[in-house]
């Protein structure tokens, strides 16, 4: 059931980018209810904890985020809540640092990314992948008989 709804919220995405911390919010919450998730205080709190973060926030860092701001949560439903927003598409997992932002570019259900962490700041930018190059991947994926679900592409390197 829930795959199916992933399906349909893939066909029905739109492309815009989120700017303010409010829009991060409400978006997050409308997705996961499309996507047939119910909306609780420990999600709302674990989105606004990354709403307003310029670098990847490891799961301890959110836990203390919520806790030092009066909020109350365990590291483990952080997690479980960072594996659904996961699933949804609302966060990145940044491998390079290991931490977790948020999908500004609202095309959930599309599963290729682009980000660039700075080295020294660990500050992240999102960035469109662009249709061409996604093309090139898949089809090299797929001559080797592998057919692509999400295509990820972290840059490590320094912000000029």
């Amino acid at each position: 059931m829930r795959a199916k709804r992933m399906r349909d919220l893939k066909e029905n995405s739109v492309s815009t980018v989120i700017d303010s911390l409010q829009e991060y919010e409400e978006h997050s919450l409308r997705e996961l209810r499309n996507a047939g998730y119910r909306i609780t205080m420990p999600r709302v709190q674990v989105i606004r904890a990354l709403a307003d973060t310029k670098i990847a926030l490891s799961a301890y860092a959110i836990h203390e985020k919520i806790t030092s701001g009066g909020g109350k949560i365990d590291v483990v439903s952080v997690y479980r809540i960072l594996t659904t927003l996961q699933e949804v598409g609302l966060i990145h997992h940044i491998g390079i640092v290991d931490g977790y932002y948020p999908s500004r570019m609202a095309e959930q259900g599309e599963r290729r990314s682009e980000v660039v962490v700075d080295e020294d700041s660990g500050e992240v930018r999102e960035l469109r992948l662009p249709r061409e190059i996604v093309a090139i991947i898949e089809a090299q994926a797929r001559a080797e008989g592998f057919e692509p679900n999400v295509i990820k592409l972290e840059i490590g390197g320094k912000l000029s």
